[in-house]
């Protein structure tokens, strides 16, 4: 199951916004709509206040269920995940912390104020519809398996030396693999085994690369040969 694994953690990373549903003491179902990012491994992560209702919730009861899906005019005839788990809170270390801060909308203007705190959904399976008579139940663990420690200490470095060094590459990447030119500035947000997320403006495009980085020596590879594609040039 691991290319259709990969497939899901792909669609997952591919968005930021989704809506949980939660229950409530009295066992009444709960709804809201949420941001979320996934860390390296491809577990979602979310930043709640202790106002929250659906956080007040969660202390009392853990399960519940994410959906995801793919905007456009007939919700019906497009991708979406239904995610089941259960979701608690996380002290993340400094490098996922950094990640997540960059990855949540909004994030950090929140960093610093005590009510508001990491929680992880640790995914136990996945109702995924690609589509009108197309769907399916995966029981299987999506995550990835291997060991990313390196890759997490080296993404922030990574991603301010892109943005630094490399910023007509990554209006290039725009262009191409979004097919269109970006109207504003654009930004590499993370980067991860799999991929790397790119903003503009309000924006977001999700860069998956054709093959996992196995380090990050892999990420200056495959960034390089990306740029190339780009530009209509062969590595």
């Amino acid at each position: 199951m691991d290319a259709g694994s990969q497939s899901l953690r792909n669609f997952l990373r591919s968005h930021y916004q989704g809506a949980i549903a939660v229950l409530a003491p009295d066992g009444s179902p709960y709804t809201a709509v949420v941001h979320y990012a996934c860390d390296h491994y491809g577990s979602p992560h979310f930043l709640f206040s202790n106002l929250a209702v659906h956080q007040q919730y969660l202390h009392k009861d853990p399960r519940a269920s994410f959906l995801v899906w793919e905007p456009g005019d007939d919700l019906m005839e497009l991708p979406r995940m239904a995610v089941q788990g259960e979701i608690h809170r996380v002290h993340p270390d400094p490098a996922l912390e950094g990640r997540l801060l960059c990855l949540l909308p909004g994030a950090d203007g929140y960093r610093d104020m005590p009510d508001f705190h990491f929680y992880r959904l640790d995914i136990q399976r996945i109702r995924w519809i690609a589509g009108f008579g197309s769907m399916g139940w995966q029981e299987e663990d999506i995550r990835l398996a291997d060991d990313l420690r390196e890759l997490e200490l080296a993404e922030a470095g990574a991603v301010a030396h892109m943005n630094t060094d490399h910023r007509e590459n990554l209006r290039d990447y725009w262009r191409h693999f979004g097919g269109a030119e970006a109207a504003e500035p654009v930004r590499l947000l993370a980067l991860d085994a799999e991929g790397g997320d790119l903003q503009a403006g309000s924006q977001r495009l999700r860069l998956s690369f054709p093959q996992r980085a196995q380090g990050p020596q892999d990420w200056r590879r495959l960034l390089v040969e990306m740029a190339q594609q780009a530009r209509g040039r062969q590595p």
